[in-house]
């Protein structure tokens, strides 16, 4: 096995559940890694989140998880709060196998040649308009349906939500939809959203919000910083390393009024937005695919050195 493999690299680990043959799929798994680690094979995990987003078994997935977290030789996560949550949620206590590698912007990867105006005649959305935007996979984690609610007591005249992206299935589009029955100024844009037309979206808003009830890491954040937009969002996980004050409006994730506080604020300062999103747009370019490569292959470099360290002194 050692012949074959240098070092195995994950991301997203499988979801597995309680029923007899799916048990003995995720046992099989953890056996395998195991046996990796026998031969001498270490292990990089980089951690995108602590459990599966809709987890039906989290008692089984922390499980999983945290028998990755014991075997893996390096364990990447995208900043220091989200090393902590993963220290605490495990109770991990040797902080050395960690590397703190940043999410990489997507400036240049996604077209961006759209303007406002035009952008905004598209979505037939106005000038004086203030836009917020969702955008991405619409789930339930995320905090959509409180978003649509925060939004409804929103006393602001010209302010419009647009949420745009793929919901879960058909029952969450039905309680979207019911949820912004008889709000002319939510715009709910259901399906999956091309690269081409991001930029559409994108462009047309003020602000993006990020109104998850749990994350870890936050792509999306990368995403609306590279457009140069400003965000609201819980200061949680990896929000809370990549923005501050200058770029968003971070809230509280334990207040239940922290959101529609969150979003008032953009309203209250909307002559500042433009200036916000560009503040966001330089300190995102800081974080390129190939710095992250780079901390990456470091990474990989020490892990197997310390492996062929190991197994000298076995033979020895």
């Amino acid at each position: 096995m050692s012949g074959t493999l240098d070092l195995v690299h994950l991301h997203w680990l499988p979801v597995f559940g309680w029923r007899q043959w799916r048990f003995l799929r995720c046992l099989a798994f953890a056996v395998r890694l195991v046996l990796l680690r026998i031969h001498g094979v270490p292990l990089v995990w980089t951690i995108h989140n602590l459990l599966p987003h809709e987890s039906s078994h989290p008692r089984l997935d922390w499980l999983l998880r945290r028998t990755v977290a014991g075997l893996s030789s390096g364990l990447i996560v995208h900043g220091r709060s989200a090393q902590q949550q993963a220290i605490e949620t495990w109770g991990l206590r040797d902080e050395s196998r960690f590397a703190v590698i940043p999410h990489g912007n997507y400036m240049g990867d996604y077209p961006n040649s759209i303007g406002r105006a035009a952008a905004r005649r598209r979505l037939a959305l106005e000038d004086t308009d203030l836009v917020f935007l969702f955008l991405g996979a619409v789930r339930p984690y995320k905090g959509v349906l409180e978003l649509i609610e925060a939004f409804r007591q929103l006393a602001g005249e010209h302010t419009v939500l647009v949420v745009a992206g793929k919901p879960l299935d058909d029952d969450f589009t039905r309680e979207i939809q019911r949820a912004c029955a008889g709000v002319e100024s939510i715009r709910f844009h259901p399906g999956f959203v091309p690269d081409e037309e991001i930029q559409v979206y994108m462009n047309a808003a003020d602000a993006v919000v990020l109104p998850y009830r749990h994350l870890l890491s936050s792509g999306g954040a990368l995403l609306a910083m590279s457009f140069g937009k400003p965000c609201v969002g819980p200061a949680m996980g990896c929000l809370a390393d990549v923005l501050d004050e200058s770029g968003a409006f971070l809230y509280d994730p334990e207040s239940k009024t922290g959101l529609l506080e969150g979003m008032q604020r953009a309203i209250d300062v909307r002559d500042t937005l433009a200036q916000m999103g560009e503040y966001n747009r330089q300190k995102a370019s800081q974080w390129t695919w190939e710095k992250a490569a780079s901390a990456t292959r470091a990474l990989y470099d020490r892990c197997l050195s310390e492996a062929g360290s190991a197994r000298r002194d076995t033979v020895r």
